[in-house]
């Protein structure tokens, strides 16, 4: 029987990832909240009779995000012809390509996970507190974090790699290796037995300091 256990290291960016990470972590957030939009226009489809289906489940959710990233809903140009007209073409979000796209699902996945504790609550399944439902996250005040899950390549190698390029870096998809300030002996131990297996990581930043975990 597994158990899932929970490591964590102080993260020693330099300057230029230090930019990186917090692009990862606006780019989780305009996702959550994109979703969040998403589901919102669906649900005023639905009442208006135009919608048969609101993306409720973090699968849905994927899916109604990368629809939307390629359309013209995203991003779109005006192409001049030689004759003097001019057509719309969909250039989707211009800027996805500079994150790792796991972030975007990431962020639909915790807003999938929300709109069910939010169903649980209302239909008297969830114990506890009221369940409301989910909210926009602020630039100003939603804490600075991203998730990225461990993806093994064709190749058997994890995307996610602690200790690779010394006894004190993590490797991340999309970022690359960064520093820490902890020896990660202990987890480098089991991952090396086969005691244990990265599944996925996520990056916050702390107030005390400023530091990344």
């Amino acid at each position: 029987m597994g158990r899932f256990t929970t490591f964590r290291f102080c993260l020693d960016p330099n300057v230029e990832q230090e930019v990186v990470l917090r692009r990862h972590a606006g780019a989780a957030r305009f996702g959550y909240n994109q979703c969040l939009r998403l589901v919102k226009q669906a649900l005023d489809g639905k009442r208006g009779g135009t919608v048969s289906k609101v993306p409720w489940s973090g699968f849905d959710l994927i899916n109604e995000f990368n629809a939307w990233k390629r359309s013209a809903a995203a991003g779109r140009v005006l192409v001049a012809a030689a004759d003097g007209t001019t057509t719309v073409q969909a250039t989707g979000l211009a800027w996805r390509a500079e994150v790792c796209q796991q972030v975007f699902e990431e962020a639909a996945v915790d807003l999938g996970r929300g709109l069910a504790a939010y169903t649980a609550s209302r239909n008297g399944d969830r114990r506890g507190r009221r369940i409301g439902f989910p909210r926009f996250k602020s630039k100003k005040r939603a804490q600075l974090s991203f998730r990225i899950r461990s993806k093994t390549s064709a190749a058997g190698k994890a995307g996610i790699r602690i200790g690779g390029h010394g006894p004190r870096t993590v490797t991340l998809p999309g970022i690359g290796t960064i520093a820490v300030r902890e020896d990660t002996r202990r987890l480098r131990r089991m991952l090396a037995k086969g005691r244990a297996k990265v599944l996925s990581a996520t990056v916050s930043r702390r107030a005390a300091g400023g530091r990344c975990r």
